[in-house]
């Protein structure tokens, strides 16, 4: 099977045995191992590859006909949905369990929880749409949902509303992308940058409630 770049990603990555299973397991499943490791993650496992190169994956065979873009789509909502509502339940049962025996296992810190909790006060349900976009956090904030009694309706309308634009991002990335990425990223150096817009506009919001707050006062 000719994965091209996305192989040359993913042996790049064979750095131990779990890492090389992964990467064996993609490539010899490729239709159905993006939609479950995306899912498994999503449900608090932590995995070496991340869930970016698995939408990645699944828009480059999109590119190929393998999929269509909208099952594509719908499969990959659908595995971040039931991934994050798996964690979600496990935290509002189990939540200060698993951060103080897990936590160290599945790379989630207190301080982190608390962090979250901290901005949830301050910029409500913007934290569960913007954050997750931000490196290290989905987790936390799905962990944190579940704890602080947050309903599910919420969270899980916040997820769909943040995942629904970051899974488009990087399938059309997976699309444009695939053999030719040397040379679209010389077409368009400023390409990645999009990645940046969820937290530019959540630096704006802040910037705009600082200065409300001192106009009040």
């Amino acid at each position: 099977m000719n994965l091209n770049i996305f192989e040359s990603v993913l042996l790049f990555l064979r750095i131990d045995p779990f890492t090389d299973f992964l990467v064996t397991f993609i490539t010899h499943q490729i239709y159905i191992a993006p939609f479950i490791l995306l899912l498994i993650e999503e449900a608090g496992v932590p995995l070496p590859i991340p869930g970016d190169i698995y939408i990645a994956l699944v828009g480059y065979q999109v590119s190929l006909g393998r999929f269509s873009y909208v099952q594509a789509f719908i499969l990959l909502i659908l595995s971040v949905l039931i991934g994050s509502s798996i964690l979600y339940y496990i935290s509002a049962k189990w939540g200060n369990k698993i951060v103080i025996k897990l936590g160290k296992y599945i790379h989630v810190e207190e301080k982190s929880i608390n962090y979250v909790e901290v901005k949830f006060r301050k910029y409500g349900i913007w934290v569960i749409i913007i954050g997750r976009h931000i490196p290290g956090f989905r987790i936390p904030i799905t962990i944190f949902s579940g704890i602080s009694g947050i309903s599910y309706k919420t969270f899980i309308t916040c997820n769909f509303i943040s995942i629904v634009f970051w899974i488009a991002f990087y399938l059309s990335v997976g699309q444009r992308v695939g053999k030719r990425v040397m040379h679209l990223l010389h077409i368009h150096p400023y390409y990645y940058l999009f990645l940046l817009i969820p937290v530019f506009l959540f630096i704006l919001y802040t910037i705009r409630n600082n200065l409300l707050k001192v106009k009040k006062n």
